[in-house]
């Protein structure tokens, strides 16, 4: 599994941060569709890099990866 590619940025108001990919303990506000796609992404790419990429835990890295951007959200 290879870090996902950055995907083209929504266009933000002046001062606004675009939510972007970040580790667990700094996300930030998803807003759209790819930001969310792009957030668990990352998430299961890092969940992978955690147990040394090793192979047949895709599928459990991408779905734990989903619950744990969904729960994010809705503390939000």
């Amino acid at each position: 599994m290879t870090k996902p590619a950055a995907t083209k940025q929504a266009k933000t108001k002046p001062g606004k941060q675009p939510a972007r990919s970040v580790p667990k303990d700094k996300l930030q506000t998803v807003s759209t569709v790819g930001a969310r796609h792009e957030d668990i992404a990352t998430a299961a790419y890092y969940r992978a890099q955690s147990r040394g990429f090793s192979p047949g835990g895709e599928l459990i890295d991408w779905l734990e990866a989903e619950r744990m951007i969904n729960a994010a959200v809705e503390k939000i």
